[in-house]
């Protein structure tokens, strides 16, 4: 009579504990990874105000007034024309990122601004800074 040879390979039960495993591993790794995500995502809009920020007071040295288009209470997506305008045309502020761009005056129309990055879908944060270079997130 032959004995029986042990076949190598892995039992259910260790299988049912690397799944288990990997189950764990990935409830802990997913939401630290989207918390990272949406951290850089913020840190591109903070960057881009404080750009923002530093080109208005080159603006107000050249013009005696910070810029901003129908100067109170304007409102909307502004990228393109901050783009234009206080970028001399270059993209520094992506179109297509996950932020949109937009500058206002107080409510007295004095000689302030507020620039804002409104988040295009929900989940990230609306950012602003005013002409004393506050950053606020959120705003």
């Amino acid at each position: 009579m032959r004995k029986a040879t042990p076949k190598g390979g892995f039992t259910l039960i260790e299988l049912l504990i690397v799944v288990a495993l990997l189950g764990i591993i990935a409830g802990i790794g997913i939401p630290a990874y989207n918390g990272f995500i949406k951290s850089s995502k913020e840190s591109v809009a903070e960057n881009s105000l404080r750009s923002i920020a530093l080109m208005q007071e080159s603006y107000i040295s050249e013009n005696n007034n910070y810029y901003g288009p129908n100067y109170c209470r304007s409102s909307g997506n502004q990228t393109s024309v901050i783009n234009q305008v206080l970028f001399n045309g270059k993209n520094t502020l992506d179109v297509n990122g996950d932020y949109y761009y937009n500058i206002q005056g107080s409510s007295s129309c004095s000689n302030n601004y507020r620039a804002y990055a409104f988040p295009k879908s929900s989940g990230l944060n609306r950012i602003c800074i005013d002409q004393n270079e506050n950053l606020q997130n959120p705003c």
